[in-house]
């Protein structure tokens, strides 16, 4: 028989890829989940709405997942949040304040569920549970979302360097949310990272070695990402300039603060910089005659900004993966990559890799894409062939094994 697993899963990260693949190999018992809205009519209702917050609860639902196996909470969650944000508490008193009503709560209902072959739960918020599923002798794995404590060190480094010019209001987390999640390492009977990056971290951190897994992140590609036909012109010039898209949140550790950089040096050159996200910058920034900032983007939009560029800038400073670069080449996007993320991209053949992660480095690779516009249209070739690589089914292949 196969392994079954509760999976413990807050939020619809990646649009609940974790239980998704579970279910795809008949691994998943239950999903004990925050909010889950099986009413077509009532999704249809949330997307309408004009508030933001209640506006993303139209996303808490998967068909690829029956309703049958999800143990939620649906109104307890959300009346919380309301609360929580009524109260006005700053973002890690807001984080961690969610995070113990959730682990509460799903602590209750796997009690109440009969014992599995494991337990699956997203870091920083599976403490509570894997010390239930330690009682009854169940196997527990941690989805570690990101590099962990390492990554905090990265960003206050950065936060130092350049808080003064690019204004931001990153503050580091108190040291109890550290304490929990070392605890909830330790408990951890496998630990599944996404990146040799992150592994490496969690490693630096005194994690583990043995217990760490690496993982990659899929992305499946659909009919729209195999209809669409890239396009490149025989050259760029000020009427058909070098399109740059940076999608994410702009923020120093995503380094944003290095586009801006290069972004002022090459002012002359055929290059535009597109800006896709949630902005944490004083918008001052962003006013350069070469820089589009185009706000927070719905799929359609993001579809066609993907669509309408030439390279995609990733010169991340830490990330557990970066499935945007999974994203860009799905619609056959050569990625300009950092290596402080998932190995995506191979150097020249779908993108360029950044050797160091600084503005003379992504200068020089975006001075090599202006004046070689043949090399973009070849690693454009090659990027659909990638993301193949990185299919749901690998994944669900590789979580399965992590079960037995």
């Amino acid at each position: 028989m196969k392994p079954k697993v509760i999976c413990v899963h807050i939020g619809a990260r990646a649009h609940y890829l974790i239980p998704k693949a579970l279910q795809l190999r008949g691994n998943l018992s239950y999903l004990i989940t925050d909010t889950w809205v099986a009413s077509a009519a009532l999704r249809s209702g949330l997307a309408n709405s004009p508030v933001r917050m209640v506006k993303s609860f139209a996303s808490r639902y998967s068909s690829a997942i029956p309703s049958s196996a999800v143990k939620h909470f649906s109104l307890g969650f959300l009346a919380i949040e309301i609360m929580l944000r009524a109260k006005k508490l700053k973002s890690w008193d807001l984080i961690i304040a969610r995070n113990n009503y959730f682990e509460d709560k799903a602590e209750k209902i796997i009690r109440m569920l009969p014992a599995t072959d494991a337990v699956l739960g997203i870091s920083y918020t599976s403490l509570k549970v894997f010390k239930v599923a330690k009682q009854r002798r169940q196997k527990t794995i941690s989805f570690q979302i990101d590099p962990g404590l390492k990554e905090e060190q990265i960003v206050a480094d950065i936060v130092a360097q350049y808080g003064d010019v690019y204004t931001t209001h990153w503050e580091p987390a108190p040291a109890s949310y550290w304490k929990a999640w070392r605890e909830e390492c330790d408990m951890a009977d496998v630990i599944m990272a996404n990146s040799v990056w992150s592994k490496d971290a969690l490693i630096e951190e005194g994690i583990d070695e043995r217990k760490i897994e690496v993982i990659p992140l899929p992305f499946q590609i659909e009919k729209k990402h195999l209809d669409f036909k890239k396009q490149y012109p025989s050259g760029f010039s000020k009427e058909r300039p070098l399109r740059c898209l940076f999608l994410g949140t702009l923020t120093l550790r995503k380094g944003v603060h290095i586009v801006l950089e290069v972004a002022s040096t090459l002012v002359n050159a055929p290059i535009e910089f597109i800006m896709v996200g949630q902005n944490e910058l004083d918008m001052k920034l962003l006013n350069k005659p070469n820089v589009q900032y185009k706000g927070v983007a719905s799929r359609a939009d993001t579809d066609a900004y993907y669509q309408s560029s030439d390279v995609f800038l990733f010169p991340t400073l830490s990330d557990g993966f970066g499935l945007t670069q999974l994203e860009a080449m799905a619609w056959q996007l050569p990625v300009i990559a950092s290596k402080h993320c998932g190995k995506v991209v191979l150097d020249q053949v779908n993108g360029l890799e950044l050797d160091v992660c600084d503005a003379d480095a992504l200068e020089k690779a975006l001075i090599k894409c202006l004046e070689h516009p043949e090399l973009l249209k070849k690693m454009a070739s090659n990027c659909l062939e990638t993301v193949k690589q990185f299919s749901l089914e690998n994944f669900a292949d590789s979580l399965a094994k992590l079960t037995e």
